[in-house]
């Protein structure tokens, strides 16, 4: 089912569809170290691509993939004309399931880094300018560079409004490897973000690109 936590969650995986890197951010981004994967916490492969674990409740939600991928090529047309699509993939999407859909849950999508995308300061920079220039009201709270999978990585914390799905606070983990930058977002209503702060954290952290 395709509701309003998967409409909420098209709009961080739009921001790596940019064409041109950009000018610095205004906050410093601070180096943590890698955290472990918590035991209790369920693990999806997918064989040779990636893997991530979750909280036990969670389960895959492979089949609105599709449809969740055309939802957000009509969202993109219509906020950014100039985005383009081809090359990006939207790979996963987990939650906990409820009458209405999945609340909370991960998604995860890729891109072929590129010319001018191709660090993750230019990669995070260029998603940050291209947010306060497009979205109503994007809010960064947080950037923290760090190491997920023995990989370079920063997480996000932000948070945004669209008149259909109100308020959401997002953290995204950036991740590069070889040729390719890798996002993992999780999502909920504002209320509830310090309810599932140390989760979605977690759940970030676990990711680990195969390829």
């Amino acid at each position: 089912m395709i509701n309003k936590l998967t409409v909420a969650l098209t709009v961080p995986m739009i921001v790596l569809l940019l064409t041109v890197s950009c000018g610095p951010p205004e906050l410093t981004p601070t180096t943590t170290e890698e955290a472990q994967i918590p035991p209790h916490f369920a693990t999806y492969t997918s064989e040779g691509l990636f893997s991530i674990s979750y909280p036990p409740d969670w389960v895959p939600a492979t089949s609105i993939i599709e449809e969740m991928s055309e939802m957000m090529a009509d969202w993109a047309q219509g906020v950014d004309p100039n985005l383009s699509m081809e090359d990006f993939t939207l790979m996963f999407l987990a939650g906990k399931p409820i009458e209405e859909g999945y609340y909370p849950a991960v998604t995860i999508s890729t891109m072929p880094r590129s010319i001018g995308l191709w660090t993750l300061d230019e990669i995070t920079e260029a998603d940050d300018l291209w947010c306060r220039e497009h979205l109503q009201q994007y809010r960064e709270h947080s950037r923290t560079k760090t190491v997920i999978g023995g990989n370079e990585a920063a997480i996000s914390d932000w948070q945004d409004y669209e008149p259909v799905t109100g308020t959401w606070r997002y953290l995204t983990a950036y991740v590069v490897k070889d040729k390719f930058c890798w996002t993992v977002t999780c999502g909920v209503e504002v209320d509830d973000f310090k309810t599932y702060e140390d989760t979605f954290h977690s759940v970030v952290r676990s990711f680990r690109p195969l390829r």
